[in-house]
C-alpha cells in the first residue's frame, strides 16, 4: 500500500515539474552604465543589448529585461522562418519570417513598443536559438517646434536639427562623405500607423542603424512624420549640407542618393495630406536645387547599366516592399505635383495637355459621401485630390479600384481632381449633403 502510495506521489511530481516547466523565467542581467544626461531625474541605464537564448517550443517564457526598453528586434538565424510571440502588459507582437538582412534599413523584426517595456512573456512554435536585441530611446526634455505653413517658395522647408531629436543619445560617428545627388529615394519605417510619438520612433531608429547596424549615423538625410514635420537625418559633420551627405539607404548603392524615410506602414494605407505636402515641398526644394527634373533619369553609381528616376523608391534598387504599394502607385502624381510646385516657383503657368477626352461619370450627385467615380480604363487613373470649394485639400490618395468614394467629410460643396502620368485628367464638382 505504501509503494503504491509513494509511485502515485513520484507520478504526480513529473506530472506538475513538465507542466511547470513550460512556464520559465529569465533574467537578462545587464551591466549598469552611468549616462550623463540633462534631465532632472538621473538613471543608469543601457542604450542597446544583445543576448542570445535557446528556447523550446511552446514554452512560456518570463523575461525580466532588467530595465526598461523602448525597441525591440528579434531573429532566428537557424529557424527564420519561426513564428515568436512576445507579450507585454499592452501589447502583443508576432515575429514570424524575420527578415535580417542589412539591406533591408527598416526589417519587420525591428519593433518600437507602444510603451517602454521591463518584462514580456517569449514564446516560439519551434525549437531554435533567437538573438533579442533591445534598445533604450529615453525621453528627451527639449521641446520639438510646431510645423510653421506658409507659402511655400522653393526654399528648404523647416526641419527639426539632429541636435533636437537626439538629445541623451550617443553621437554619431564621425567620416562623413559627400555626393552629388541625381536620385531622391522614398522609404517608410515600416511601423505602426498609429503612433504619434514620433520623436520616440526616430530615435530608436537612430539606435537601431547604430548599436545594431554598426552604421556611423542614421541611413536617412531626412525623416517625415505623418504630421508634416520634416526632422534632419545624418549629420553633415561639417563635410556638405545635409542633403548632399552620402547616406546608409539604398541596398548598398548610396552614391549620389538623398534618402527619405516617411514614418508609418503605407502597404495599405495611403500617407496622410500633410505628409505627402511635406514630402512634395522638400522633393521641390531639393531638385530645383539641383536643377534636375521629378521626371528625368540618370546612371546611378554602382549600378551596371540601368538608368534610375529622379524621384524613386528603395523598392528599385533591391528586394523589398519599401515604402509601400500606396506610396508606389502615389509615385507619378507626387512626381507631377512637384513639377507643378517648382513652375509655381518659377512663375510657370502650367498648361495641362489633353490629347484625349475620356468619358467620366460620378453618381450619386449630391451624395452622402458614398459615391463612385467611373471613368475609361485606359484613363489609367492613378490618384485623386479632394479640394474645398476654396481650393483648399481636404483628402488625397490612391484612386479606388472600383471607382467607389466613402467620404467621411463635411456637407459642402467639393471639387473631385483625378490623375495619372502624365498629370490632371479632370475635375468635377460634387455636393455632399
Amino acid at each position: 500500500m505504501h509503494i503504491k502510495f509513494t509511485l502515485i506521489c513520484i507520478l504526480g511530481f513529473l506530472t506538475s515539474s513538465f507542466i511547470v516547466s513550460r512556464d520559465r523565467s529569465v533574467n537578462l542581467e545587464t551591466p549598469q552604465v552611468e549616462i550623463d544626461t540633462n534631465y532632472e531625474e538621473q538613471e543608469d541605464f543601457l542604450f542597446y543589448t544583445k543576448k542570445v537564448l535557446i528556447i523550446v517550443a511552446d514554452n512560456q517564457y518570463h523575461i525580466d529585461l532588467g530595465q526598461k526598453y523602448t525597441s525591440i528586434k528579434l531573429y532566428s538565424s537557424a529557424h527564420p522562418e519561426a513564428i515568436i510571440t512576445v507579450k507585454s502588459k499592452i501589447e502583443t507582437l508576432s515575429f514570424g519570417g524575420l527578415n535580417t538582412d542589412k539591406n533591408i534599413d527598416m526589417p519587420p523584426s525591428f519593433v518600437v513598443f507602444q510603451s517602454p517595456t521591463g518584462n514580456f512573456i517569449l514564446q516560439s512554435n519551434t525549437d531554435t536559438e533567437i538573438t533579442l536585441e533591445l534598445f533604450y530611446a529615453s525621453p528627451i526634455s527639449a521641446s520639438i517646434p510646431s510645423m510653421k505653413y506658409k507659402k511655400f517658395d522653393c526654399e528648404k522647408p523647416q526641419t527639426i536639427s539632429q541636435k533636437i531629436w537626439r538629445e541623451g543619445l550617443p553621437d554619431p560617428i564621425p567620416g562623413r562623405i559627400s555626393t552629388v545627388v541625381n536620385h531622391c529615394v522614398i522609404h517608410h519605417s515600416a511601423g505602426s500607423n498609429i503612433d504619434t510619438n514620433y520623436v520616440n520612433t526616430l530615435r530608436n531608429i537612430y539606435l537601431y542603424h547604430t548599436q545594431s547596424n554598426g552604421w556611423d549615423d542614421i541611413g536617412y538625410n531626412f525623416v517625415i512624420a505623418p504630421d508634416g514635420t520634416i526632422f534632419s537625418g545624418r549629420d553633415s559633420d561639417g563635410i556638405a549640407d545635409e542633403d548632399n551627405v552620402q547616406g546608409a539607404h539604398f541596398c548598398s548603392k548610396n552614391g549620389g542618393t538623398m534618402g527619405i524615410c516617411l514614418l508609418g506602414n503605407f502597404n495599405d494605407t495611403t500617407p496622410s495630406v500633410a505628409l505627402q505636402k511635406s514630402l512634395t515641398n522638400l522633393l521641390a526644394w531639393k531638385l530645383k536645387k539641383e536643377a534636375i527634373s521629378p521626371w528625368d533619369s540618370y546612371p546611378h553609381p554602382n549600378s551596371l547599366s540601368d538608368d534610375l528616376a529622379t524621384i524613386t523608391m528603395h523598392r528599385a534598387g533591391c528586394p523589398t516592399a519599401c515604402p509601400g504599394d500606396s506610396v508606389a502607385l502615389l509615385l507619378d502624381s507626387i512626381r507631377f505635383r512637384v513639377q507643378k510646385t517648382i513652375d509655381e516657383c518659377d512663375g510657370v503657368v502650367s498648361i495641362v495637355k489633353r490629347n484625349k477626352k475620356y468619358k467620366q461619370l460620378v453618381y450619386p450627385n449630391p451624395s452622402t459621401g458614398r459615391f463612385y467615380v467611373m471613368i475609361e480604363d485606359d484613363a489609367q487613373v492613378s490618384s485623386f485630390v479632394l479640394k474645398i470649394n476654396d481650393g483648399r485639400v481636404s483628402q488625397e490618395g490612391i484612386f479606388p479600384e472600383n471607382g467607389l468614394f466613402n467620404l467621411q467629410v463635411q456637407a459642402g460643396l467639393y471639387y473631385i481632381e483625378l490623375f495619372n502620368n502624365e498629370g490632371l485628367l479632370s475635375q468635377t464638382k460634387i455636393i455632399i449633403e
